[in-house]
């Protein structure tokens, strides 16, 4: 069950993504890690730490220098994550946010009480495979400007917005859907062409730009994640082979 599981998920980390769905992207740099790495970086969140068989935490100096050379890239600070997924379940994220500036806090967004990161450690390392840490320019996003488009043999079959469990409607989107809809349906020719799977659930930040009585938008890639049960299908639903019936859905 791991094995198909991590089958369907690996495609999905940036580290295997297509160069020109990278380019479709915020701007990033690759840290790879080795096991030994990998391992140690486990090994420090406490909370399950019991997941990787006292491994050396030396390493986790060594992973703390290479992201501070990344960060030189960003001056203003980055969001850093796994190929696979963020730390946004960490204590660190909860209490002092996402965006970092240095190694050390970006082990510790990584680390402290994520199960999300040291789940997809121990996965990985099940598989013997080395997984990456991604330095990425830090965005301001706002919650209404994301959204979740779903793609099945390479037709886009739904939009949804992304943050709808506990909010209302949002003036951004109810007054902004068909320039939000028009400007996803136009950069979905690009990248179902850029993509190097088939199905997918990708998610994007539409950055609307108002010009006048004009309203035009910039749209870019964010995450892909698998096409199945265990992604969250937002305002679809997946049961009895889901509603996905091409549309826009917003509150």
């Amino acid at each position: 069950m791991m094995s198909a599981y991590f089958a369907k998920v690996r495609p999905t980390h940036i580290e295997n993504w297509s160069p020109a769905l990278k380019g479709l992207s915020i701007p990033q740099v690759d840290v790879p890690l080795t096991l030994e790495e990998a391992r140690a970086l486990g090994f420090i969140n406490k909370e399950f730490s019991k997941w990787f068989d006292n491994a050396s935490i030396s390493p986790v100096d060594k992973i703390a220098e290479k992201i501070d050379l990344a960060l030189d890239t960003y001056p203003n600070g980055a969001f850093v994550r796994l190929g696979s997924r963020s730390g946004k379940d960490s204590s660190y994220a909860h209490n002092r946010g996402l965006r970092v500036t240095n190694g050390n806090a970006a082990i510790r967004i990584l680390t402290e009480n994520s199960r999300r990161i040291a789940y997809d450690l121990r996965l990985a390392l099940h598989h013997n495979y080395s997984p990456h840490i991604f330095v990425r320019q830090w965005v301001e996003i706002p919650a209404c400007s994301e959204f979740r488009c779903f793609m099945k043999n390479r037709e886009l079959i739904g939009i949804s917005q992304y943050n709808c469990k506990n909010s209302g409607p949002i003036s951004e989107i109810t007054n902004n859907a068909g320039s939000i809809e028009a400007s996803i349906r136009v950069f979905f020719e690009v990248l179902r062409e850029a993509s190097h799977i088939d199905d997918g659930v990708f998610d994007v930040f539409v950055k609307l730009n108002e010009q006048a009585s004009k309203v035009s938008a910039k749209v870019q890639l964010l995450e892909l994640n698998p096409f199945f049960h265990k992604t969250d299908a937002c305002l679809f639903h997946w049961d009895d082979g889901g509603d996905f019936d091409g549309s826009f859905r917003f509150l």
